[in-house]
């Protein structure tokens, strides 16, 4: 059996040269060798694969006992493929991991496999993706021939908060939805206790990464809601305008926290959509002074007001 090591994950394991604008914090490690499903945004893609690339990161092949040799993460993270087995494969390598928290992101999976998993996985995450039912049909339902349902996804991340520790779930901006439609599911995700780690759409087959003030107005409404905040936002035909900062929440922004890799405990996921020269979507590491001013400014040229 191989698995594949992202490159950040390879150099920083020392098993590959290379150079780290910013470490990853968590060990990321893709489990299969071919995927089932056929989502329109993905590398992995039936239809139109990548060899060895997931969004923009290439993905290097190594033997499964590697994984003996992890240290210094604070977390796995296994990027898993769909394919018959995933959920056998995944009990195979865990007596090969070390006793650090471990996240699985999976397609949506049955209750009987979600309890296989539990006594040892502290995160598991089955990804929306899209903002709403719609642009989910487009991008990973039966439009693009895959098996998903938005219900589905739905009811597997439900059936997940009544036994992992923690729950979670991807949200894709630059599908075509609106922002309030990011805002309501956010909402929505967060009433339920169900943490959202937050990509840019990634070009890999056409189209355009998402403009980057829109992406910090999202970034900021994340945020806000994740801190119990609501009724800060206003809309006009679906687009943002204005976000009111509480007063509580001012100094995390200054610190520019909300711009920062959204997702599990302790994820950074260095340069996972976008290359180290920019721009930036998710800062990997504490944004520095001119990062922080540069991420305020693009904000301002999307909102009307903030």
């Amino acid at each position: 059996m191989i698995i594949r090591l992202s490159y950040g994950t390879a150099v920083k394991m020392q098993l590959k040269k290379g150079k780290l604008m910013a470490e990853p914090t968590t060990a990321y490690i893709m489990v299969g060798e071919r995927c089932f499903s056929n989502c329109s945004f993905c590398a992995q893609a039936r239809d139109r694969r990548k060899e060895g690339y997931l969004s923009r990161i290439l993905w290097i092949p190594y033997p499964v006992e590697i994984l003996r040799k992890i240290k210094n993460f604070s977390r796995i993270c296994f990027q898993t493929l769909d394919y018959p087995g995933v959920v056998d494969d995944l009990i195979y390598l865990k007596s090969l991991l070390p006793d650090i928290p471990v996240s699985v992101s999976i397609v949506p999976i049955e209750e009987k496999d979600m309890l296989l998993l539990a006594d040892w996985v502290d995160t598991i995450s089955f990804a929306l993706d899209a903002a709403n039912k719609e642009i989910f049909d487009e991008v990973k339902g039966y439009k693009v021939g895959n098996r998903f349902t938005w219900e589905m996804t739905w009811g597997a991340l439900g059936k997940a908060l009544k036994i992992f520790k923690k729950v979670n779930t991807h949200l894709i901006v630059g599908l075509g939805e609106s922002d309030e439609d990011l805002y309501q599911v956010m909402k929505e995700l967060r009433d339920l206790n169900i943490s959202v780690g937050l990509f840019s759409y990634t070009p890999l087959f056409g189209g355009s990464y998402p403009d980057v003030g829109r992406y910090r107005a999202i970034q900021l409404m994340r945020y806000l809601l994740y801190q119990g905040y609501d009724n800060f936002a206003s809309f006009e035909d679906g687009k943002v305008v204005e976000i009111k900062i509480p007063e509580k929440a001012k100094r995390a922004v200054e610190r520019g926290i909300p711009f920062m890799t959204s997702g599990c405990p302790g994820c950074n996921r260095p340069f996972y959509n976008e290359r180290p020269g920019g721009p930036i979507y998710n800062f990997p590491y504490s944004p520095g002074e001119k990062e922080r001013s540069l991420a305020m400014k693009q904000i301002r040229s999307y909102l009307r007001k903030i």
